[in-house]
């Protein structure tokens, strides 16, 4: 009996430079430019509107409002930007000092430090990096998915090494930086390789998200 083969019309899609998924916009180079205006559009939106209402608030009703409506969308997949050109980070930085100027209604032309220390807001750069090993700490204490759990091996020896017994975790080897180096299974063993011991070893995920913090914010501001 002959084979017979049936073939259905379809459409096939053309080819687009930037697809979005579970609300990031994805691009052919993956520099999430487009997502970064995007959410900055979104962003400023909200803390304009903010401001408009901020004299009827006390300060940490304004302080509410912008972790509500500014904040969830900078931090938002945040951990997406990492190795992103500086540029591109400080891009999303100006937002959040734009918003810490509002709550403490610092002037433009004063230095945003003090005002970020006041607050005890990490800087971008520490937030996409505390999301980054906050991630990895769920995947080693078996609290994150199991594609993520994978991703995050420890170190064993038949010998008795000091990494080994320092809850530090593997760091595959990559080819290319570019992007290789922006991958969750490089990027999350080498941050948390890199972090204290102490901080490694915390009994429950409150714990570590405060010392991290502590840590994160010290090394910013030092």
């Amino acid at each position: 009996m002959d084979s017979e083969f049936t073939w259905f019309d379809f459409d096939v899609p053309d080819k687009v430079n930037i697809v979005k998924n579970l609300g990031v916009n994805f691009d052919s180079v993956m520099n999430f430019d487009k997502h970064i205006s995007s959410k900055i559009k979104i962003a400023f939106h909200n803390i304009h509107n903010i401001k408009k209402i901020s004299k009827y608030l006390t300060r940490a009703s304004v302080e509410r409002l912008i972790h509500g409506l500014v904040f969830s969308h900078l931090d938002y997949c945040n951990s997406l930007l990492y190795g992103l050109p500086n540029f591109q980070i400080q891009r999303c930085q100006k937002i959040q000092n734009f918003a810490a100027r509002l709550i403490c209604g610092t002037g433009y032309r004063d230095h945003i430090t003090p005002v970020l220390k006041n607050l005890h807001w990490l800087p971008t750069e520490s937030r996409i990096e505390y999301k980054i090993l906050t991630l990895v700490y769920k995947s080693v204490s078996g609290y994150a998915p199991i594609y993520l759990q994978t991703l995050c091996n420890r170190k064993t020896s038949s010998y008795s090494l000091r990494s080994c017994d320092s809850n530090e975790l593997v760091v595959p080897r990559i080819k290319h930086k570019t992007l290789g180096g922006r991958a969750f299974a490089y990027v999350g063993p080498a941050l948390w390789n890199s972090v204290p011991r102490e901080i490694r070893e915390s009994s429950t995920l409150i714990i570590f998200k405060r010392r991290l913090k502590t840590y994160l914010f010290e090394l910013a501001f030092r």
